[in-house]
Protein backbone atom coordinates (compact mmCIF):
# COMPACT_ATOMS: atom_id res chain seq x y z
CA UNK A 1 0.00 0.00 0.00
CA UNK A 2 2.49 2.65 0.90
CA UNK A 3 4.65 1.52 -2.48
CA UNK A 4 1.73 2.52 -4.25
CA UNK A 5 0.90 5.52 -2.62
CA UNK A 6 5.01 6.50 -3.48
CA UNK A 7 4.41 5.81 -7.16
CA UNK A 8 1.33 7.89 -7.13
CA UNK A 9 3.37 10.58 -5.29
CA UNK A 10 5.93 10.51 -7.80
CA UNK A 11 3.57 10.59 -10.80
CA UNK A 12 1.66 13.46 -9.67
CA UNK A 13 5.15 15.40 -8.96
CA UNK A 14 6.06 14.56 -12.76
CA UNK A 15 3.00 15.74 -13.87
CA UNK A 16 3.23 18.99 -11.73
CA UNK A 17 6.83 19.40 -13.26
CA UNK A 18 5.66 19.37 -16.43
CA UNK A 19 2.67 21.59 -16.00
CA UNK A 20 5.09 24.34 -14.52
CA UNK A 21 7.64 23.99 -17.56
CA UNK A 22 4.73 24.78 -19.37
CA UNK A 23 3.82 27.60 -17.34
CA UNK A 24 7.40 28.81 -17.37
CA UNK A 25 7.04 29.03 -21.19
CA UNK A 26 3.71 30.27 -21.24
CA UNK A 27 4.91 33.49 -18.69
CA UNK A 28 7.85 34.10 -20.44
CA UNK A 29 5.83 34.35 -24.09
CA UNK A 30 3.47 36.50 -22.19
CA UNK A 31 6.28 39.09 -21.09
CA UNK A 32 7.60 39.24 -24.36
CA UNK A 33 3.87 39.57 -25.95
CA UNK A 34 3.68 42.66 -23.30
CA UNK A 35 6.83 43.87 -23.93
CA UNK A 36 5.98 44.03 -27.76
CA UNK A 37 2.45 45.66 -26.87
CA UNK A 38 4.10 48.46 -25.25
CA UNK A 39 6.20 48.91 -27.63
CA UNK A 40 3.74 49.28 -30.18
CA UNK A 41 1.91 51.58 -28.25
CA UNK A 42 4.91 54.02 -28.06
CA UNK A 43 5.68 53.33 -32.12
CA UNK A 44 3.01 51.97 -33.96
CA UNK A 45 4.14 50.01 -36.90
CA UNK A 46 1.18 47.00 -36.69
CA UNK A 47 -2.17 47.51 -38.82
CA UNK A 48 -5.20 48.43 -36.10
CA UNK A 49 -5.74 44.48 -36.65
CA UNK A 50 -2.64 43.19 -36.13
CA UNK A 51 -2.12 44.46 -32.69
CA UNK A 52 -5.82 43.59 -31.61
CA UNK A 53 -4.43 40.29 -32.62
CA UNK A 54 -1.69 40.85 -29.61
CA UNK A 55 -4.19 42.12 -26.97
CA UNK A 56 -6.32 39.10 -27.90
CA UNK A 57 -3.23 36.39 -27.64
CA UNK A 58 -2.29 38.78 -24.52
CA UNK A 59 -5.56 37.73 -22.81
CA UNK A 60 -5.54 34.67 -23.89
CA UNK A 61 -1.99 33.78 -22.44
CA UNK A 62 -3.09 35.08 -19.22
CA UNK A 63 -5.82 32.91 -19.18
CA UNK A 64 -3.96 30.34 -19.65
CA UNK A 65 -0.83 31.07 -17.05
CA UNK A 66 -4.27 31.32 -14.33
CA UNK A 67 -5.30 27.72 -15.11
CA UNK A 68 -1.50 26.31 -14.49
CA UNK A 69 -0.92 27.70 -11.62
CA UNK A 70 -4.91 26.49 -10.60
CA UNK A 71 -3.56 23.07 -11.82
CA UNK A 72 -0.32 23.08 -9.76
CA UNK A 73 -2.19 23.93 -7.00
CA UNK A 74 -4.56 21.19 -6.85
CA UNK A 75 -1.75 18.65 -7.35
CA UNK A 76 0.14 20.19 -4.37
CA UNK A 77 -3.51 19.75 -2.38
CA UNK A 78 -2.84 16.22 -3.51
CA UNK A 79 0.01 15.68 -2.20
CA UNK A 80 0.31 17.66 0.63
CA UNK A 81 -3.50 17.83 1.91
CA UNK A 82 -4.64 21.13 3.04
CA UNK A 83 -5.76 22.61 5.93
CA UNK A 84 -9.56 23.11 7.25
CA UNK A 85 -10.96 26.41 5.75
CA UNK A 86 -14.23 28.49 4.62
CA UNK A 87 -13.89 26.70 1.10
CA UNK A 88 -13.08 23.57 2.46
CA UNK A 89 -14.50 22.64 6.32
CA UNK A 90 -13.29 19.16 6.90
CA UNK A 91 -9.42 19.99 4.96
CA UNK A 92 -8.28 17.31 2.96
CA UNK A 93 -5.33 14.49 3.43
CA UNK A 94 -2.52 14.35 0.88
CA UNK A 95 -0.54 11.40 -0.04
CA UNK A 96 2.40 12.59 2.21
CA UNK A 97 -0.14 12.40 5.18
CA UNK A 98 -0.94 9.32 4.36
CA UNK A 99 2.14 7.36 3.90
CA UNK A 100 3.19 8.87 7.33
CA UNK A 101 -0.01 7.37 9.04
CA UNK A 102 0.39 4.22 7.29
CA UNK A 103 3.97 3.79 8.41
CA UNK A 104 2.68 4.56 11.63
CA UNK A 105 0.39 1.77 11.65
CA UNK A 106 3.10 -0.83 10.60
CA UNK A 107 4.56 0.19 13.57
CA UNK A 108 2.37 -0.21 16.01
CA UNK A 109 1.67 -3.55 14.74
CA UNK A 110 5.34 -4.69 14.43
CA UNK A 111 5.39 -3.54 18.37
CA UNK A 112 2.13 -5.34 18.96
CA UNK A 113 2.99 -8.57 16.99
CA UNK A 114 5.92 -8.70 19.17
CA UNK A 115 4.18 -8.20 22.54
CA UNK A 116 2.12 -11.08 21.63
Amino acid sequence: MIEDLLFKRYKTLYVREQIRQEYDGLRSRLEILKTQIASEKDKPTLSPDEFKRLEDDEVRLTQETERKVSQMKGLDIEINGAKPSAENPEGHQGLNETMEALRELTQVTKNYIREL
